[in-house]
């Protein structure tokens, strides 16, 4: 098959599907992933495509995520397999008489139900965490503040300044997005971003949680290099390839 006739199905694949991987583009048109790559950072040059990690993105699909395209939390509720999965392997770093940071967001819920049982004083300024919280061994600690409805979560200078009062062994952290290549996590808006960054101030050890599907979706502004968490957990993914990651990513 000729180049022209790749980039063109290559095209049509991609705006078809939304997002199609390197592998599955390589197998149906009999080259090498290496040219699927060398094809898609043309297309890219043609502005036909985005390129992402592990694949291709349609330019028609909205990459950056503002405060606006965030689902409200109680539209995103449902926790995913992957979720589950993913807080499992966190729940592992916990141990008895830990003080814990729970960030906002439906990627940390889970993590309660698998530390269940510990010794822990949990720190959170989430309301999902609360309303989810059922322990009887746990010490909870809500932070204040300015409460946003849409995110079930309290932000501003009131909680920054709780935070401060505290000082954690592990935080655990969600994101919006985020670029394995250049090494950036997302938010989708900044009030959230300030109090990510002082809980891991606060932390002796950092977590991103990250389903797969955020791999490819960056939020409105960068908040921290994921270099800088401890561990960055994520779930399997077959466009996800364990050799092209950095070495503190955890795949589950």
């Amino acid at each position: 098959m000729i180049a022209s006739e790749r980039f063109s199905r290559i095209v049509e694949s991609v705006n078809k599907r939304g997002f199609i991987s390197t592998k599955e583009l390589s197998e149906c048109m009999g080259v090498t992933e290496t040219t699927i790559r060398r094809d898609c950072e043309e297309l890219e040059k043609q502005g036909l495509l985005i390129r992402v990690h592990g694949g291709a993105k349609s330019i028609k699909q909205k990459m950056i995520l503002s405060d606006r395209d965030e689902k409200s939390m109680s539209e995103r509720i449902e926790y995913s397999k992957e979720k589950d999965i993913i807080s499992k392997r966190a729940s592992e770093f916990v141990k008895d008489g830990d003080c814990i940071f729970l960030d906002g967001g439906t990627s940390i819920v889970p993590i309660l139900k698998y530390i269940k049982g510990k010794k822990v004083k949990i720190v959170t300024h989430s309301q999902l965490i609360v309303n989810m919280f059922d322990d009887s061994e746990a010490e909870l600690f809500v932070i204040g503040g300015k409460y946003i409805p849409e995110y079930n979560m309290s932000v501003g200078p009131i909680t920054l300044s709780d935070i401060e009062k505290f000082n954690f062994d592990h935080a655990f952290i969600s994101c919006a997005g985020v670029d394995i290549e250049r090494k950036l996590v997302y938010t989708a808006e900044m009030d959230t971003m300030a109090v990510k960054q002082k809980a891991m101030n606060l932390s002796v050890r950092k977590y991103l949680l990250a389903d797969s599907s955020k791999l490819s979706v960056k939020g409105f502004c960068s908040f921290i290099s994921s270099d800088d968490f401890d561990a960055v957990i994520c779930n399997v993914d077959e466009n996800i390839s364990e050799e092209e990651l950095p070495d503190n990513y955890i795949l589950v």
